[in-house]
């Protein structure tokens, strides 16, 4: 299943707000958030500090799609 996921990082110089992402094929949703949370701490790498998680669902629609287009207003 695919979860997107809104976040906010907060990093040693900066908080960067109102980030979102599709993580995909994961079977649960803890599992999906501390796949996002791995990622982000090889991409940051010695500046991250901390996750928030501000939404998670699942995303039964995938990615970009005439029906993320209708109900979310934009494409990803």
């Amino acid at each position: 299943m695919n979860y997107r996921i809104n976040y906010n990082v907060v990093l040693y110089s900066e908080t960067l707000y109102d980030k979102e992402i599709i993580v995909k094929n994961k079977s649960n949703e803890l599992i999906a958030k501390c796949s996002l949370e791995d990622y982000l701490k090889r991409k940051h790498g010695d500046s991250f500090r901390q996750l928030i998680i501000t939404r998670c669902v699942p995303d039964y629609f995938g990615g970009a799609n005439i029906f993320n287009n209708l109900f979310y207003g934009r494409q990803f």
